[in-house]
C-alpha cells in the first residue's frame, strides 16, 4: 500500500492515481486497484485464522477439526470475491474520466498532469461500498463470535487445567482480543471511512489521504503490537537483540495444523 500501489483514491467517486512502483513496472491499474482493496479484506481474514486457530486448540470438538480447513477457505475466497463484481463493472476510461472532471473540476486543478492517469473503477459507488460492508461485517461477526465461543470454552476447561495455564490462555485472550481492536482501528476504520463516504456521497480529500495513511500503517502497527502484548514475539526479539541464545522454542501445540 505505502510502497508498491500508493493509491491517490478520490472517494466518493472509486477513482484514483497510483503512484507506487507498481505503476513505473507498467502493472495494469486495474490490476494495483483489486490488490489494494483485496488486501485489507486478507488481513481481516488471517486475522481470523488466528482466533479459530485457538479456538481449535482449546476445543475437543472432532467435527469442527473436519471442517475448519473448508472453513477457512471459504473465508479467503469470500476476500478475493469481493472485488470481483466492481472489477466486471469498469467503464471506458476516456468517457469515465471526462464524466468525472465535468462533475468535479476540483480534481482538473488538484491534479493537473495526471488527471489522464486517473482510473475510474465504476461509475457507480454502490457496487463496491455495499460489498466493502458486507465483507467487513462477516469479518468482525466471525471474530465476536469465535471470541465468545472461545471464553465459554475456557470456562469449561477451568476446573481441569491448572490455574497457571488458566491465567496464561486468559492472558493471551487478551493481548490477541487487543490487537484485534488496533486491527479495526488501523485499518477497519479507513475501510469504514471510504465506505460510508461511498455511501452517502462525501468527498474531503484531506480524509481520504489520511485514510491511505493509516492503511499503509497498519503493517508497522501490527508488528508491533505483536511485539508488545505477546510475550514469546517480546522474548525472542530482545534475545536477538542480546543475542541470548536461551530464548525458548515455541511448543507443538501452538498451532493446529489442518
Amino acid at each position: 500500500m505505502s510502497f508498491f500501489i500508493i493509491p491517490f483514491m478520490m472517494l466518493p467517486a472509486l477513482a484514483g492515481v497510483p503512484l507506487g512502483l507498481l505503476s513505473k513496472l507498467h502493472v495494469p491499474t486495474s490490476i494495483q486497484m483489486y490488490i489494494a482493496v483485496t488486501g485489507p479484506a486478507f488481513a481481516g481474514v488471517s486475522l481470523l485464522a488466528v482466533f479459530e486457530n485457538r479456538y481449535t486448540l482449546l476445543g475437543e470438538k472432532n467435527g469442527w477439526r473436519k471442517i475448519r480447513f473448508i472453513y477457512i477457505v471459504l473465508n479467503y475466497l469470500s476476500a478475493l470475491a469481493v472485488f470481483v463484481y466492481p472489477m466486471s463493472q469498469i467503464p471506458d476510461q476516456e468517457a469515465a474520466r471526462k464524466d468525472l472532471i465535468q462533475s468535479s473540476p476540483c480534481f482538473l486543478q488538484l491534479l493537473g498532469s495526471y488527471t489522464t492517469s486517473i482510473f475510474v473503477i465504476t461509475r457507480s459507488p454502490m457496487t463496491t461500498a455495499i460489498p466493502m460492508l458486507i465483507e467487513m461485517t462477516l469479518i468482525i461477526s466471525q471474530v465476536s463470535l469465535i471470541t465468545v465461543l472461545i471464553y465459554q470454552t475456557l470456562s469449561h476447561l477451568k476446573f481441569r487445567m491448572s490455574l497457571n495455564t488458566y491465567q496464561m490462555q486468559q492472558k493471551f485472550m487478551k493481548a490477541l482480543s487487543l490487537q484485534f481492536i488496533l486491527f479495526i482501528t488501523a485499518l477497519g476504520a479507513p475501510v469504514g471511512v471510504f465506505t460510508f463516504s461511498m455511501l452517502f456521497d462525501g468527498y474531503d480529500q484531506g480524509i481520504n489521504n489520511l485514510c491511505i495513511i493509516g492503511l499503509s500503517l497498519n503493517g508497522m502497527i501490527s508488528t508491533v503490537s505483536m511485539i508488545f502484548l505477546h510475550q514469546p514475539y517480546r522474548e525472542f526479539l530482545i534475545g536477538v537483540i542480546t543475542r541470548n541464545n536461551k530464548v525458548g522454542k515455541c511448543p507443538d501445540r501452538s498451532i493446529a495444523p489442518f
